[in-house]
């Protein structure tokens, strides 16, 4: 969006304020005020994930534990192959 195309925005937005806004404006006239919410910390920040990274409540994700054995691999390679019949 360029700079023009927001200022053609908020200046509907004048003559034709969006729902949400305006019932917050009666809200407020009538006392409402929002629940006042903490700031987070430092540590609370820096304990975030990154913006866009899904993580898992938990960090289990149901996933089996890599196997990080070559040996182990070429075996279970060497097994499939001569279960298929391909052969090396």
């Amino acid at each position: 969006m360029t700079l023009a195309e927001a200022g053609e925005i908020f200046a509907y937005w004048v003559e034709n304020p969006p729902a949400h806004l305006m019932v917050q404006a009666i809200a407020r006239m009538l006392g409402w005020r929002p629940a006042e919410r903490a700031s987070p910390s430092l540590a609370d920040i820096a304990a975030m994930a990154p913006a866009g990274l899904s993580v898992a409540a938990d960090g289990e994700l149901g996933m089996p534990a890599p196997v990080l054995d070559v040996a182990l691999l070429r075996a279970r390679n060497i097994a499939r192959l001569a279960k298929s019949g391909d052969g090396l």
